[in-house]
Formats: structure tokens, sequence, C-alpha cells
């Protein structure tokens, strides 16, 4: 079975390569988008099996494009909201919209490696532990 793939949302290049670069070292295969528009696109064309999404992006609103992700596109891919949006009606909105978890900028890169392990075990339906 091949690398889990994460799709990482994210217009700083700097934080982009940080998040890849994490993700990377727990064995995930990754792909970026630097603006909401280009994640669409990605997400038309391509399964993804987590997705870190910030919400301040042009083209658009990490917001917007959790509205579609989980409307149009009838998508249940988890998503990690990464943001610099530290106020609860942010964190609550989104996790409201259909976000699994929320981290703040600055994060800690053990504890987003942390959050991405425990949402693809949620994601995964506790198979492992359920087949045990």
């Amino acid at each position: 079975m091949g690398a889990q793939t994460i799709l990482i949302v994210e217009d700083d290049a700097d934080i982009n390569a940080l998040l890849a670069k994490i993700a990377a070292r727990e064995g995930f295969a990754t792909v970026q988008a630097y603006s909401g528009t280009e994640a669409l696109l990605r997400m038309e064309r391509a399964a993804f099996d987590l997705i870190l999404l910030d919400m301040m992006l042009p083209g658009m609103e990490g917001s917007e494009l959790m509205a579609r992700l989980r409307g149009e596109l009838g998508s249940s891919v988890p998503v990690i909201v990464v943001s610099a949006k530290a106020g609860s009606a942010d964190k609550v909105g989104m996790l409201a919209a259909g976000a699994d978890d929320y981290v703040t900028k600055p994060f800690d890169p053990d504890e987003v490696a942390a959050r991405m392990h425990a949402v693809l075990r949620r994601a995964a339906g506790g198979a492992a532990a359920a087949g045990g």
C-alpha cells in the first residue's frame, strides 16, 4: 500500500514547505497548493487522505473552500485547519463547517504531526482497533 497523501493548502511558501517537511518526516506523500483556487483544482483531479488548510488564502478563502469541499464536491476527506486566526468564532465556525481539527499558528511541528495521525486514525474508523 502506498503512502497516504496530504494536500497542503497554504499561501506562505515557508510555512507550506515546513508542513510538507513535517508530513514527509511522518511518511506521508504531499501535494502543495498556494491558493484556494489551486487547491480546488487539485481536489477535483485527485483524491487525498488529509488536507491541511489555511484560512486566509488568495483566490478563495479557506472557509469557502471548506464549504465547496463538503458541499458540491461531497467530500468527507479529513481537514485540519492551520491558521493564524485564533478566535473562538473562527475555530467553532470551521469545525461546524466540517473541519476535523484546528491548529493555530505558530504551531509545534510535533503537535501537527500527532494531530495528522490522530485525524487519520479517526477517519479510518478505528479499523485497526476494530480488527484486532
